[in-house]
């Protein structure tokens, strides 16, 4: 699982933010079933692509009170990486490419994994990251508010009556969605309670980011396992 062996990413917090709500326009409270119907009624998938490319890389950044989050994610076609704690010394690496690999920056170890490990998830691994940017599959009912130099802001409301408000940031020339910010109204006052964002999005990518290191040692599992863990 992912939880077991990426340790930057805290799913739990992860996937208390993938709840995407905010409260509906012209609709302060929720008081009849009938209500409540005809908000699940008038949801739709995303009217824009969130899919990711087959061919991409970006980092991914999430801030909120507890600081910046960083990911990065390289993908050319069937071969992919993931990357926690991007540029930090713990960083953590999961490589996909003819074999399933785990690498592990401060020790400079790697671990060959057998397929179905709970790291070959891409595309939710993904979503996860991104909070829903890319790879999301929610309902919701979307409002387009603009275009403004190659950027359409939508307005994401999932449930009525939340106190959280969510926007989306798509870019027309990229074709994909670039940043999400997710505020919450609290007496009146609205502040920016989270976000997710793309950085250094590009198409083209190195065929070195799916190697392995040179100066990298091979270890077994429970070797990797432990170093994970802080099993010294």
């Amino acid at each position: 699982m992912i939880i077991e062996t990426m340790r930057s990413i805290n799913l739990t917090y992860v996937l208390l933010l993938f709840v995407f709500t905010l409260l509906l326009p012209g609709c302060q409270t929720v008081s009849t079933g009938e209500n409540v119907n005809a908000v699940e009624r008038a949801k739709t998938e995303a009217p824009f692509p969130n899919k990711e490319p087959e061919k991409y890389q970006t980092e991914i950044w999430q801030t909120s009170s507890r600081g910046v989050e960083k990911f990065f994610v390289a993908r050319d076609g069937a071969k992919w990486r993931i990357d926690s704690a991007y540029g930090a010394p713990n960083q953590v690496t999961t490589l996909h490419t003819d074999k399933d690999y785990v690498l592990d920056s401060a020790s400079k170890i790697y671990a060959e994994y057998p397929t179905s490990h709970g790291f070959d998830e891409r595309e939710g691994m993904v979503a996860e990251m991104s909070l829903g940017l890319l790879n999301g599959t929610e309902r919701a009912i979307f409002e387009k508010l603009g275009t403004e130099s190659g950027i359409t802001k939508y307005r994401m409301a999932a449930d009525a009556g939340s106190n959280l408000d969510t926007l989306i940031y798509f870019d027309e020339k990229a074709g994909i969605p670039v940043k999400k910010e997710i505020f919450k109204t609290d007496g009146g006052q609205r502040t920016l309670d989270s976000s997710v964002e793309l950085s250094g999005f590009k198409t083209e990518v190195e065929p070195a980011m799916f190697t392995l290191p040179n100066d990298y040692r091979k270890a077994s599992i429970e070797e990797m396992k432990k170093v994970l863990s802080g099993i010294q």
